[in-house]
This record gives C-alpha cells, sequence and structure tokens, in this order.
C-alpha cells in the first residue's frame, strides 16, 4: 500500500512539475494572481512532503522484509548444519568402534598390553571440523599409544594403519572424550586416521613416523 501512494504521489508531482513549466512558458504573467502564487508553492510543498513520508514507510517495509529474511536464510543453515551432524551420528552408531578388518574382531594391537613407551596427543576443532590439528606425528619405536581428545559433538576416533591393514583403532567419542590407539610398532611409516565413515576421505588422517 505504501509503495502504490508513493508511487502516486511521485507521478503527481512530476506531472504538476510540468503542467506548471508549460504553463510557465506559454504565459508570462504566470501565476496572475496572489492567489495561485501562495497556493501552488503550498500544494508542491505538501505532494514533497508527502512523497518523503511514504518513501520513508516503504524504506521501512524494505528493512523489515531484508531482516525477516536474513533470519530465515540463518534458521535454514543451522538446520542444514543439525541435519549434518545427525548423519555423522547415524554413520557413528552403524559402526562398531572395535570392529576392525579380520572378520569384525577389534584390530591387533601388536602385542602392546602393558604401559606405553610413548604417549602422543592429538586433537581437532571443536566446531567439528573434519580435521586434526596435525597431520604428522613421530615416535621412537617400541608400545606407541595416540591418545585423541574430540571437543566437539561430531563423532571421531582415532586409528592406526600399518602396510592397509587397522593395527589398533580407539572407540567412537564426542563432546571431550578421549579415544586411544595403541600398538607396538617398528621403526618405519605408518597411517593414523579417523575410521568414522567419510572422515578419513574428507582430510582426517596423517603420517605417523617411528624412529
Amino acid at each position: 500500500m505504501a509503495e502504490t501512494t508513493f508511487f502516486i504521489l511521485g507521478g503527481v508531482l512530476v506531472g504538476l512539475a510540468l503542467l506548471l513549466s508549460a504553463v510557465g512558458l506559454r504565459w508570462e504573467r504566470f501565476p496572475g494572481s496572489r492567489g495561485l502564487a501562495v497556493t501552488i508553492p503550498v500544494l508542491i510543498a505538501a505532494l514533497v512532503v508527502a512523497t518523503g513520508a511514504f518513501a520513508w514507510i516503504q524504506a521501512e517495509d524494505h528493512q523489515d522484509e531484508y531482516a525477516a529474511e536474513l533470519a530465515a536464510e540463518r534458521a535454514e543453515a543451522a538446520d542444514e548444519r543439525a541435519a549434518q551432524l545427525s548423519e555423522q551420528l547415524a554413520a557413528a552408531e552403524g559402526t562398531s568402534p572395535d570392529a576392525g578388518d579380520d572378520g569384525g574382531q577389534p584390530p591387533e594391537e601388536g602385542g602392546g598390553a602393558g604401559p606405553a613407551d610413548t604417549t602422543l596427543e592429538l586433537t581437532s576443532p571443536e566446531d567439528g571440523s573434519l580435521s586434526f590439528d596435525t597431520d604428522t606425528l613421530e615416535a621412537d619405536a617400541g608400545t606407541i599409544a595416540i591418545d585423541y581428545t574430540n571437543p566437539s559433538p561430531v563423532p571421531h576416533d582415532v586409528a592406526i594403519e600399518a602396510d592397509g591393514a587397522t593395527v589398533a583403532q580407539g572407540e567412537v567419542v564426542t563432546d571431550g572424550g578421549t579415544s586411544t590407539a595403541e600398538a607396538d610398532l617398528e621403526s618405519g611409516a605408518y597411517a593414523f586416521f579417523c575410521s568414522v565413515p567419510g572422515h578419513r576421505e574428507a582430510g582426517m588422517e596423517g603420517e605417523l613416523t617411528v624412529r
């Protein structure tokens, strides 16, 4: 309504200006009387004020519409993020934390039953991003434990791979939980990664160098 009134008043104002210009050019004594000399400026001033008022109202309406659209976009983004987290949680629940590559049995840990000779600390971003805080770890040969702390609600774990086989794997954790993968390793190059489906492919992996 305000937008329609604004355009109507604007059109009247433009039309009146053109009419007065045409009459003024043809009539040398225009406006011709004192009454018209007073009435015409007052009328123009009233139209200008009214047009400006409706322009202000229209601007406020557009601002409210923009705020509503922005709020809707933020709500949609939050819903999408929540849906992604739900999918990741569902994927984690469908994967046994201790399942390895040998018929569903827990992966071998190379006889690392005693206290670890070396414990390496690992974490990831609080926003649930699919990455570790480092992609390289180093340790001396022996019993090596990787303690991964997950500060986010997105489920993660840590596992150790040697020659394409998982030799140690911790449990899936969230919200500050710690997942530990421990194995007795000789000198060589190994991989550490998150075993939750899709997370390693997204970047949650690194190289473990054993001296």
